[in-house]
């Protein structure tokens, strides 16, 4: 009789994980995107840094300003959709 109980009670744990499953989806999306957005930040600021060095000491002038401007591009790009992706996933 206590393992039909004991079955119970695990059925029970698990309709009750399953309810919270779309609250976990969120979760899984926000650092999703929180992620994505602190990668392409970083890419974004390497990326200015050797555009930076390059156009500075004259190896590549044109290129340098080139990759200043993806650089910078990228920064703007995961400021923009981190704060986006995240506010839609908080209001989901």
């Amino acid at each position: 009789m206590n393992v039909k109980n004991d079955n119970l009670i695990d059925i029970c744990g698990l309709l009750d994980n399953l309810k919270e499953l779309p609250n976990h989806f969120t979760t899984i999306f926000s650092n999703a995107i929180a992620f994505l957005a602190a990668i392409s930040f970083a890419l974004g600021v390497v990326l200015a840094i050797v555009g930076a060095i390059k156009w500075a000491t004259g190896w590549d002038n044109k290129g340098g300003k080139k990759t200043i401007v993806k650089g910078i591009f990228l920064i703007a790009l995961s400021l923009i959709a981190g704060g986006t992706g995240i506010s839609i996933a908080l209001f989901i």
